[in-house]
C-alpha cells in the first residue's frame, strides 16, 4: 500500500508563484505516506532527506530533527499573505472565455481561501468591505503599493497611512517644484 502512496520528490523552486501550493500538497502526501509506514523505528527525518532534492536538503542540513526540518521548509514555501490584496483578487476576478462555470467557482473558492475571512459582526465587514473598496481606489498607485506592504490593516490605519503618505508626497513634490536658492535670493532682493 505505501508504495501507491510514496511521494514524489521535493524540488520546488521558493521563488516560484505556485510553490506554496505546491509545497503544501507535497507535505500532505508524504504525510500519507508516513502515516501508511510501520510505526515502530521509523525515522521520519531520514525519509524526508531521501524525498527531497539536493537543493532543497540545503535547506533542512542543520535541522536536527523532523520537526524542525519541516518548520524550516514551512518558512520557505509558506509566504504570509495580503489580506487585502487576496480580496482584491477575489473581487476582480472574472470568468475566463474558455472557463466553464464550475471551473470558475472553484477558481473563486481557491482565491477565498487566502482572504482568511472569519466570523465578524456587520459593523467590522463594513469596515473591511470599505477599507479593500479605499485601498481598491485611490489614485495614487505609490500610495496603494505601501499600504500593501502591510499584510493586514483595519480602516483608520489605512486612512491614517494613507494621509500620512500624501502630505509626504506632496511636500516631496514641493521640494522638486521650488526654485533654485539662487533665484529665491533674487526675488527676495527685488521685493
Amino acid at each position: 500500500m505505501d508504495r501507491f502512496l510514496k511521494p514524489e520528490r521535493l524540488d520546488v523552486d521558493p521563488s516560484s508563484l505556485t510553490s506554496s501550493e505546491q509545497w503544501k500538497h507535497w507535505l500532505a502526501t508524504f504525510e500519507n505516506f508516513l502515516a501508511a509506514l510501520p510505526q515502530e523505528n521509523l525515522d521520519k527525518k531520514s525519509l524526508l532527506v531521501n524525498f527531497v532534492s539536493p537543493r532543497i536538503y540545503s535547506s533542512i542540513a542543520g535541522s536536527s530533527t523532523y520537526e524542525d526540518a519541516i518548520q524550516s521548509l514551512k518558512s520557505i514555501f509558506e509566504k504570509p499573505v495580503n489580506e487585502i490584496y487576496a480580496r482584491h483578487l477575489l473581487a476582480t476576478r472574472k470568468q475566463l472565455q474558455s472557463e466553464s462555470y464550475d471551473e470558475f467557482l472553484r477558481a473563486l473558492n481557491a482565491l477565498a481561501v487566502a482572504c482568511d475571512c472569519k466570523a465578524v459582526t456587520a459593523v467590522q465587514y463594513q469596515e473591511e468591505l470599505v477599507r479593500d473598496a479605499f485601498v481598491r481606489g485611490i489614485r495614487s498607485q505609490t500610495i496603494r503599493q505601501r499600504l500593501l506592504e502591510s499584510r493586514s490593516l483595519d480602516l483608520a490605519s489605512v486612512y491614517e497611512q494613507a494621509s500620512v503618505l500624501d502630505a509626504a508626497l506632496r511636500n516631496s513634490e514641493n521640494y522638486n517644484d521650488s526654485r533654485s536658492l539662487p533665484e529665491t535670493v533674487a526675488a527676495a532682493a527685488n521685493v
